[in-house]
């Protein structure tokens, strides 16, 4: 009787709890869905607005004279003196060394000019002599003609006539004449005097040293300070973002360039002067030059000056300015790859653009085709990118929007 008994009361006991289980799953309350909500990320954009700056690029260069020239010793001799001279009215401010100055027509040397005296007294006295010459064959022709008589002159041998000998007299006056002018020339080139309006960047001679016969005729290396250039290099794709044409009448394709100093403020303004025809077999650029009147130090500029000097061989920082251009000015930050940009549609969906951009750099970039007006450009740098990718615009940016015109 015990085994049934264990038996039944397992069987109730099991089914208890069956019943208990299932009263507690039917219980239970029921989980009731939760809506998903999209997340979009917020990006920052700007409006694609056509602006109408002009064209500038930077470049860098190295200062030198437009005229740069060796100053010469037409006459051979040893230098007795050189610029300032304490007995001569000249400039004060002539000196003849190294970073002297000159106005045009100054006197710069002196070369000992004895010799150059004494053969100019010399074809002094052959023209002289010449001149004798020639009026003593002239009065023999005379005299020839009255001995002739009254027989026909016309009939008279040139000889008799002596026209031979007064053309060869007249020859040799002209002959003498001429080393005469020449000898004075000569004496007169014993004094040097400047060419122009200048500075001198080196002295190569001084006083007692003989110049010429031999010797070097070179006295200094000068340069006009009157006008100053600049060569740089650009890209082909510079130059024709400039809109340069060398080939273009002068006056009708002017590309301003300016100097810079270290602040940023410009110092001298001038033009493009001419490309030099060549480019750079290492960086494969095209040299060009620039060129600035009145840039170099002036003790005789008679108008003080605002800006800096310039002096040969400074480094200096140009900007070219050229003519205005329709672009879309986009930052930098917008571009996810070279050329490739984020617009979003009205519905504020991403797409990925292809644009055409005429100058690049540190900040923004030009842009000229790819972009309409009024388009909105995404400028927040996104970790995954999707062709039509739903996103959110910052607050910041509608309240700014709202607001423009």
């Amino acid at each position: 009787m015990k085994k049934p008994v264990v038996f039944l009361l397992c069987v109730v006991i099991i089914g208890g709890a069956i019943f208990l289980g299932k009263i507690l799953i039917e219980s239970k309350p029921k989980p009731k869905p939760n809506e998903i909500v999209e997340q979009h990320p917020f990006v920052e954009t700007i409006q694609a607005n056509l602006v109408s700056p002009k064209a500038s690029v930077e470049a860098f260069g190295v200062v030198q004279a437009r005229t740069l020239t060796n100053l010469i010793a037409e006459v051979p001799g040893m230098i007795k003196e050189v610029a300032p001279f304490e007995e001569e009215n000249n400039n004060p401010n002539c000196s003849f060394r190294n970073g002297g100055f000159f106005e045009k027509g100054d006197l710069l040397v002196k070369i000992e000019d004895t010799s150059l005296l004494a053969k100019q007294a010399e074809a002094l006295a052959n023209l002289r002599r010449a001149e004798y010459q020639l009026a003593q064959e002239r009065a023999l022709a005379e005299q020839a003609k009255i001995e002739w008589g009254d027989r026909d002159w016309d009939l008279a041998p040139e000889l008799v006539k002596r026209i031979p000998q007064t053309v060869k007299a007249e020859a040799e006056k002209q002959s003498a004449e001429a080393h005469f002018e020449q000898a004075k020339q000569n004496v007169s080139k014993s004094n040097v005097r400047a060419p122009f309006r200048g500075r001198i960047l080196n002295i190569l001679a001084d006083k007692g040293q003989q110049v010429g016969a031999g010797a070097s005729s070179t006295l200094a290396k000068i340069y006009s300070i009157k006008t100053g250039e600049v060569q740089f290099a650009l890209s082909k794709k510079e130059i024709s973002f400039l809109g340069f044409d060398e080939g273009a009448p002068n006056g009708t394709n002017q590309i301003v360039v300016q100097v810079l100093n270290e602040q940023g403020n410009i110092t001298h303004n001038g033009l493009i002067d001419r490309s030099q025809g060549l480019i750079d077999p290492k960086t494969r650029l095209h040299n060009l030059v620039a060129s600035f009147r009145h840039c170099f130090t002036d003790p005789y500029e008679s108008k003080p000056k605002n800006h800096e000097p310039l002096s040969i061989g400074q480094f200096v920082k140009l900007k070219l300015i050229g003519p205005e251009i329709k672009v879309f000015i986009v930052p930098i930050s917008a571009f996810r790859e070279q050329d490739t940009i984020l617009v979003l549609d009205q519905d504020n969906r991403i797409a990925l653009r292809k644009v055409k951009s005429v100058k690049k750099d540190a900040h923004a970039a030009w842009v000229t085709d790819g972009i309409k007006e009024g388009e909105q450009i995404c400028i927040t740098p996104l970790d995954i990118i999707a062709e039509g990718m739903k996103v959110q615009i910052s607050p910041s940016d509608l309240d700014q929007n709202s607001t423009r015109p």
